[in-house]
Parts: C-alpha cells; sequence; structure tokens
C-alpha cells in the first residue's frame, strides 16, 4: 500500500455516509477540510475527499434538522424564539 492511499485511509471512512453519527460525520468532514487546506494531495484525491466532504455536509445538515424538527414537535406552542 502506497503512502497516498494509506492518508485516504486516514481521513475517510469505509462506512457509508448515511450511517454515520453527526459526531462522526462532523469530525471527518473537519479531516478532509484540512487535507484540503493543505493543498499536498494529487487532484484525482482532492476530488475524492471533495465528493466525500459535500456528502459529510448534507448528512450533518439533514441530522441537524431532523433534530430541530424533534425539539419543535416535543416544544410545540412552547418553542421561545431566542433570536430577538
Amino acid at each position: 500500500m502506497n503512502q497516498e492511499s494509506d492518508n485516504a485511509g486516514l481521513l475517510l471512512s469505509d462506512r457509508p455516509v448515511d450511517q454515520l453519527s453527526y459526531e462522526e460525520a462532523f469530525a471527518e468532514l473537519e479531516r478532509i477540510v484540512q487535507a484540503l487546506e493543505a493543498n499536498e494531495h494529487p487532484l484525482d484525491q482532492a476530488m475524492q475527499f471533495f465528493e466525500r466532504g459535500q456528502a459529510l455536509a448534507r448528512r450533518c445538515a439533514a441530522l441537524l434538522d431532523a433534530a430541530d424538527l424533534k425539539i419543535q414537535q416535543i416544544m410545540g406552542d412552547e418553542l421561545v424564539d431566542l433570536n430577538l
């Protein structure tokens, strides 16, 4: 196994994005962002990171939306808007 594939293995989980918890997806997304900002990877690998990062960002957003909806359902009319 070469160094390039070793680095990709450290950054990218083998698990499908839709099976990751919010915390797992966010942590992996942070690692990908750091790798892309370092600009030390070949274009093909950077594109792979970018694609996975986009999927992770969508997963995080969906989980946050689901949590927000659940809070709204629990609180109902009692929900107080803190944006003053």
